[in-house]
């Protein structure tokens, strides 16, 4: 009687991994399409407003730096497997 009592924890120990390993598959997934879908996310720096304005000339204003005004940049997935355009 033992042995059975092992066969079942070892099934179901078994089948506890397989459904963590289906879950994260479905996860990776699930993030690499909304890389491919949305590969742009708002810019760090100018938080999605593409222009810094000065402090003593309100009026005046440069683009951003970073985005190059454009007021968004790549995901780090979609930079790192190269997706989206430059």
């Amino acid at each position: 009687m033992p042995t059975l009592a092992l066969d079942i924890h070892a099934a179901a120990a078994t089948n506890g991994l397989t459904i963590l390993i289906i879950a994260g598959a479905v996860l990776v997934l699930g993030y690499l399409l909304s890389l491919v879908l949305h590969p742009y996310a708002r810019c760090s720096t100018c938080k999605g407003s593409p222009r810094h304005y000065g402090s003593i000339f309100s009026r005046a204003f440069r683009l951003c730096s970073a985005c190059g005004g454009s007021g968004r940049e790549r995901r780090l997935g979609a930079r790192i497997l190269g997706i989206g355009p430059n």
